[in-house]
């Protein structure tokens, strides 16, 4: 059972996550996290589009892996660190200007030195379905003593 310091301590660093400058440009939201689940969602606006008008992959892609760090920050311990070391993201249609786009995270697999995250963004919108998957892998480092 999560103890009162680590509640605290996982609020700070959400908290602190939600600020940073990279996520409020975003506009991501934090739906809702738990040890190796979370949702996020925002709105496609003109700052994330490509020339197409549709929402620029590699945006999409820090997306996602903001996603898979949230799912992963809940079951870190007291000291741990995760770091993105591999993202592989498949698109599966554009979202256009716009679009509401929900986000789901979820742990396959903690180890004692890596996660593996899976990650799926969907369309809000009735019919837009799966816009994207992508698979995250997360170093986990302890502080050296």
């Amino acid at each position: 059972m999560p103890t009162t310091s680590s509640i605290d301590r996982l609020q700070r660093q959400t908290d602190w996550l939600l600020n940073h400058p990279f996520h409020r440009y975003a506009g991501l939201e934090l739906v809702f996290q738990e040890p190796g689940r979370a949702w996020c969602r925002f709105t496609v606006e003109e700052n994330a589009i490509n020339p197409s008008g549709m929402l620029h992959p590699g945006l999409l892609y820090g997306y996602m892996d903001s996603a898979a760090y949230f799912a992963v920050l809940p079951m870190l311990e007291e000291g741990e660190q995760a770091a993105t070391i591999d993202l592989h993201a498949n698109i599966v249609r554009a979202a256009p200007l716009g679009s509401s786009i929900g986000l789901r995270a979820e742990v396959i697999r903690r180890g004692t030195t890596v996660a593996f995250v899976r990650c799926e963004a969907h369309g809000v919108e009735d019919g837009m379905g799966l816009i994207a998957c992508a698979t995250v892998t997360q170093a986990i480092t302890k502080p050296r003593i």
